[in-house]
């Protein structure tokens, strides 16, 4: 019995979590990613569905970063890339090149990480941390006196 209450809330985690399903990519999808933003299969980490009026998917690259592609509809095909919650319309020659560099920067601009920012945050924090005790040392000190 014990087991199978493991194996129960392991399942449930794992659906919490939302599994990735693999399933095959449209074309028109293939043709934008691999041609359009000119990245490599190794570069995909792997691809998510979203639920959305248009078909959207859900980009995840090697350095756990992602973006979305989504179809524009009325027979364009997947034209509209979502990066850094900013939309290029990569059909249009002159949002083409930012949407490239927006991209190149997702790949390699290191992105710190909200645990990063604590300890970062931690040390500063403790400096000015310092500087804020002093003060409050200081008035809690003249009532006292």
């Amino acid at each position: 019995m014990k087991q199978l209450r493991e194996y129960i809330k392991k399942e449930l985690k794992s659906l919490k979590e939302g599994k990735m399903i693999k399933m095959s990519l449209p074309n028109d999808a293939k043709i934008t990613l691999l041609g359009r933003l000119k990245l490599k299969k190794n570069h995909i980490n792997g691809i998510q569905a979203i639920k959305s009026i248009n078909p959207s998917y859900r980009i995840y690259l090697n350095n756990n970063q992602s973006f979305t592609i989504s179809d524009i509809g009325n027979g364009f095909g997947f034209g509209l890339v979502n990066i850094f919650d900013k939309e290029y319309d990569i059909l249009d020659q002159k949002q083409l090149p930012l949407a490239l560099d927006a991209l190149n920067d997702l790949q390699t601009k290191p992105i710190i990480k909200s645990t990063g920012d604590e300890e970062g945050g931690g040390d500063v924090g403790g400096d000015t941390g310092g500087e804020t005790e002093e003060p409050a040392e200081e008035p809690a000190e003249e009532p006292a006196t």
